[in-house]
């Protein structure tokens, strides 16, 4: 089945299965250079060196050292400054035990939590266009592309849930998942959680532009912890859209993705009760050895997020297998939704960061 992720087209390093529509000269310049590893977060998943250890037994692994220093500005002139370095270890398995049944386990080791998890583990069956999927996974709402160190603010959307997914794809140019779940969120007085779903539809119409549109019945369920402060309790539920449109020529890409809930949150206070945010990013890729992109995006009613951003990454790739992305973003903020331990407004952020991914 056909995944959007892997239609952003200008990696062909991943040696797992990629949908490229890409220009064919770009498509050919790419993998004879390699690329970064990975754009998406789904890419990061299935990224690294495929071995096959059994006919019908693969493995991938993928290492990640990671810095980042931000300095926070606040509206009296004062300044909070923060640094943190983390390194990562992914490991993914996959079983292919017969041509329409696949086993998956993606396992997770972060210095951050200091703890081995399962990112992902599904079973899935394949029959004609159609494919279920059963198991912990990331839901099909939203792709957060970037070619930064830093995702897009937009990933507070991002949803992993113990779900069943049914995918049908029938053709080359249009693919459609259904998402079936029990949200961690739950309705204040509610015995039980009802299921709640999500909904994505990815086209192709050219070989240079990709399009798609996805829907989620229960933003609280998100991964980010939007109802914290309510133990995950509310009056109603809150859906959520997402939309992007990726175009490839020659050398460059652009990506356009919006994403944000589709009424208020009646548990939230005015200013931070409707997120939402976008991301623009231009990438161009000059030379096998490197590629730079330029990002600007922007966030509404989202705490501790700017108002607008803009920053520059450049990615170099060391040998086929590794990539080096360095960035550097400034942002705004607006009616202090992020504020320091004393409830002070911070005015502005400007971030640096690095990224060194080696898959082995």
């Amino acid at each position: 089945m056909h995944r959007v992720t892997a239609a952003l087209a200008l990696i062909a390093l991943l040696p797992g299965p990629q949908m490229v529509h890409a220009q064919p000269e770009a498509e050919a310049a790419t993998a004879e250079a390699g690329a970064r590893l990975y754009t998406t977060p789904q890419e990061r998943r299935e990224a690294g060196r495929q071995r096959r250890l059994t006919p019908w037994l693969s493995m991938t692994s993928l290492a990640e050292l990671e810095w980042g220093q931000q300095r926070l500005a606040l509206d009296d002139g004062g300044q909070d400054r923060t640094r943190d370095s983390s390194a990562g270890v992914q490991l993914g398995l996959t079983a292919t035990p017969r041509d329409w049944a696949k086993a998956e386990l993606i396992l997770q080791y972060d210095t951050d939590i200091d703890k081995l998890e399962a990112d992902e583990a599904t079973a899935a069956v394949e029959y004609g266009p159609w494919e279920l999927t059963l198991g912990k996974q990331f839901l099909p709402f939203g792709v957060y592309f970037s070619h930064f160190v830093s995702g897009p603010i937009l990933e507070f959307g991002e949803i992993r849930q113990t779900a069943g997914t049914l995918s049908w794809g029938p053709g080359e140019e249009i693919d459609l998942s259904l998402s079936l779940y029990r949200g961690s969120a739950r309705k204040i007085n509610a015995g039980s959680n009802r299921l709640d779903w999500s909904l994505a539809l990815e086209s192709w119409p050219t070989e240079s532009l990709s399009l798609g549109a996805s829907f989620l019945s229960d933003l609280a369920d998100s991964d980010e912890p939007l109802l914290s402060d309510n133990r995950d309790r509310f009056e109603r539920k809150v859906p959520a859209a997402s939309a992007y449109l990726v175009w490839v020529g020659g050398t460059f890409e652009v990506t356009v993705e919006a994403l944000g809930a589709m009424r208020s949150f009646q548990e939230l206070e005015p200013d931070r009760n409707r997120p939402m945010a976008w991301n623009l990013e231009f990438a161009q890729f000059p030379h096998p050895s490197f590629d730079w992109a330029i990002r600007l995006e922007g966030s509404r009613d989202l705490e501790d997020a700017p108002r607008l951003q803009a920053g520059a990454a450049i990615t170099f790739r060391l040998r086929r297998q590794a990539a080096l992305t360095l960035e550097a973003l400034h942002g705004r903020f607006k009616d202090a939704l992020a504020t320091d331990d004393e409830d002070n407004p911070y005015e502005s952020v400007t971030q640096l960061g690095a990224l060194l991914s080696i898959a082995f």
